[in-house]
């Protein structure tokens, strides 16, 4: 018997756990009330027992702190979570501080009983690498509109919904009703949707609601949808949709990030080393996974988690500031073209320095080890020599398994996929601790723990190029974590650093030539922009218009074909030689535009809006995209992306300056020049180092002057 998921009802305070049995999966409920803590005297204890909602109020010694001692507190228990806000409100009021507040119950559930997701009831580790699974039975789920084009909203009727290999097509209310019956007589664990959770999902709701049809998809009554909301991510405004969750059924969408990385089985695999249910996993950020784990071990450790983060950070001085808050090492890419390079990079360097070096907010700064001889670089933080913090405690068994799931791709090559996913997934929940270590919201983050391992960083890095250079290698650029030298015997070079440092710095490959980019604006080396190719025939490309999700297809096609030329080369001769087939591509693609062959599907920008459309001050081909969504009543929030054409640019009507791509057709015309400007960018983006400039090329192409001869190549 399997733990398929685990769910908790507020208002009957029931806890459902459906069970995986063969081929049956049946519910099993029980009775949890939810608890929080809140300092206190006897007689505000005596006060919060006589609230209705509250089942009992007592004394219980607990830390509130990952360092600190255990206090008597005011342990609450609860009828349900309905009115936990309300009271945590009036506590806060009076000046208590209050632990355990927003908690997912049901996760406090499995966490109290010792069972993760997925596990086998029977007998099961969380951390093991090797478990069964339930056989799942798995369908995808697809609504279409009976509107095949132009701006599909829910108040259209549907067209057909497909079910696994059923397609149905016919009147829309007995569509409805089929599928019920089609999803009870075939009784999937999983539906899997496409963009479910922002579209087909919500869609398929309001018309059985329109109808007057009871729809439920999961094992018992709906569960009501999360809120949709924009939030701000490393640089980066995102719109997460409502998660449409089923009851004991249930409900991925391939549209969301975790899935996207990890396929099924990368979530089954965190869902069990997270405790986190999979409907719920689905529907996080990494962020989200990692604090889930961090929260868990805390509890483990008999310590709350504060409602409201109040750690402030520590008093500097503007000398101290400047010393601390200096973020990683780069060192600045050497512009133009180089052959045979080597790429260096250390395996997951920030999460292996938190563990190497005991990184965690109880840790650094310790007033237990004010004479510590661990010290941080350059900042000379103390760190404590007598316990292991919590933030290593939950990393290391992450780095652990990555590292085991990387190595059997190596040797298990025919599972390499699986075991892929499952390492992806754990790169991204690492590349997130060291960003939450310095998150202000974060539950254990600490801007001082930031600083630490950024210092160790630098130092790490530094000791790196310090040995590179004595052992003859050339230092091109460097990146945090990652180097590209040139020299004798790489592997021995990171042989000997990984003996030094005690982190594992990886040969990723040698470079037949290798590119590196610069700014536009002033020349000096892009610290993530470069292509070139590998010595197993691989093409590495980064931070050009064909790496980046906004770019039409157009100019992806012309920068992939124009890099196909310069990859057949072998050398930087071979590369010269390559660049008047490259330019011949752009000519053609410019050709092709000024001639108006291009199809407008080809020539779609995408957008990610950043503001609502009243907080724009200026005009440009976002807002005049937003503003015709508004007119046919469509908001675009913040962090949605829109999509369109380009169609006269020099316009200041919004309505001739774009069109938005959902209203698109074979008539719609674009605006040749502005296109073949892009065109002329994205090969700037290629050749610049090579003397060819955005005007430059636009003479070329003008003049016909491919015909050059072959010094003049050389010369660039």
């Amino acid at each position: 018997m399997y733990l398929l998921d685990v769910q908790y009802n507020r208002e009957d305070s029931q806890i459902t756990c459906w069970m995986k049995n063969n081929d049956r999966c049946i519910p099993v409920r029980e009775t949890y009330y939810p608890q929080i803590y809140s300092t206190g005297d006897p007689e505000l204890r005596s006060l919060i027992s006589t609230l209705p909602e509250v089942v009992s109020a007592v004394f219980e010694n607990k830390k509130t702190h990952i360092s600190g001692e255990s206090v008597p507190l005011i342990k609450i228990t609860l009828k349900s979570t309905e009115k936990i806000y309300e009271i945590a409100g009036m506590l806060e009021e009076r000046g208590c501080m209050l632990y355990n507040i927003d908690l997912d119950p049901a996760r406090q559930y499995l966490l109290g009983k010792g069972i993760f997701p997925m596990a086998n009831m029977e007998s099961d580790n969380r951390y093991s690498l090797d478990y069964e699974i339930p056989e799942l039975k798995v369908m995808k789920l697809c609504i279409k509109s009976k509107k095949e084009r132009g701006i599909i909203t829910m108040d259209e009727p549907i067209g057909s919904i497909t079910l696994g290999e059923t397609t149905m097509q016919e009147d829309e209310g007995d569509m409805i009703r089929k599928l019920q019956e089609l999803i009870l007589k075939e009784d999937p664990d999983i539906i899997v949707t496409d963009g479910g959770d922002s579209f087909d999902i919500p869609y398929l709701y309001k018309r059985a609601e329109h109808l007057g049809i009871s729809f439920a998809p999961g094992r018992s009554e709906n569960i009501a949808p999360g809120k949709d909301r924009s939030y701000f991510s490393y640089g980066r405004i995102l719109y997460k949709p409502q998660g449409h969750i089923f009851s004991g059924r249930l409900h991925l969408d391939r549209a969301s990030f975790m899935f996207r990385e990890g396929g099924l089985l990368g979530l089954i695999d965190l869902s069990r080393i997270t405790g986190i249910p999979m409907q719920e996993l689905s529907r996080l950020s990494p962020g989200g996974a990692v604090n889930a784990m961090q929260v868990n071990q805390a509890l483990l450790d008999g310590v709350l988690v504060p409602w409201k983060r109040n750690i402030a950070e520590n008093w500097k001085t503007a000398l101290e500031l400047m010393v601390a808050d200096r973020g990683a090492l780069v060192i600045e890419p050497r512009v133009g073209l180089h052959e045979n390079a080597s790429e260096l990079d250390f395996a997951s360097l920030f999460p292996n320095i938190m563990v190497n070096h005991n990184i965690s907010p109880e840790t650094v700064l310790c007033p237990c080890c004010t004479d510590s001889k661990k010290r941080v670089p350059f900042t000379g933080y103390n760190i404590c020599e007598k316990r292991v913090g919590l933030i290593p405690r939950v990393i290391k068994p992450l780095i652990d398994r990555r590292m085991a799931y990387k190595k059997r791709i190596l040797d298990q090559p025919e599972k390499a996929e699986e075991y892929e996913k499952k390492q992806n997934l754990l790169k991204w929940l690492l590349v997130t601790s060291f960003g939450y270590m310095g998150y202000n919201k974060a539950r254990f983050g600490r801007i001082e723990c930031h600083e630490s391992i950024t210092a160790y960083g630098r130092e790490i890095l530094l000791q790196t190029i310090d040995l590179a250079q004595e052992s003859g290698f050339e230092i091109l650029h460097g990146i945090v974590d990652s180097l590209w030298v040139k020299g004798n015997d790489p592997q021995e070079l990171c042989r000997r650093a990984s003996e030094r440092i005690g982190i594992t710095l990886e040969h990723k490959g040698i470079f037949k030539w290798i590119v590196f980019l610069p700014n536009r604006s002033n020349g000096i080396g892009a610290l993530n922009r470069y292509y070139g190719m590998m010595n197993n025939g691989k093409l590495k490309v980064r931070g050009i218009e064909m790496r980046r999700s906004d770019t039409p297809a157009l100019i992806n096609r012309m920068q992939e074909e124009m890099l196909s030329c310069l990859a057949k080369a072998d050398d930087a001769k071979g590369f010269y030689h390559a660049i008047p087939d490259s330019l011949k591509v752009l000519r053609e693609y410019s050709r092709k535009v000024f001639e108006g062959e291009c199809k407008i599907e080809d020539m779609i920008f995408t957008a990610r809006i950043s503001h609502s459309l009243k907080d724009y001050r200026q005009s440009n081909n976002n807002t005049a995209a937003m503003k015709q969504f508004q007119n046919i009543g469509i908001t675009i929030q913040p962090g949605q992306s829109i999509r369109y054409v380009i169609t006269d640019s020099s316009s200041k009507s919004y309505m001739k300056r774009v069109k938005i791509a959902e209203l698109v057709d074979e008539g719609t015309g674009y605006d040749r020049i502005k296109y073949n400007e892009f065109l002329l960018r994205a090969a700037e983006s290629i050749l610049l180092p090579f003397g060819y400039t955005k005007e430059r090329l636009d003479g070329l192409m003008g003049n016909m002057g491919l015909q050059m001869d072959l010094g003049r190549w050389q010369y660039f």
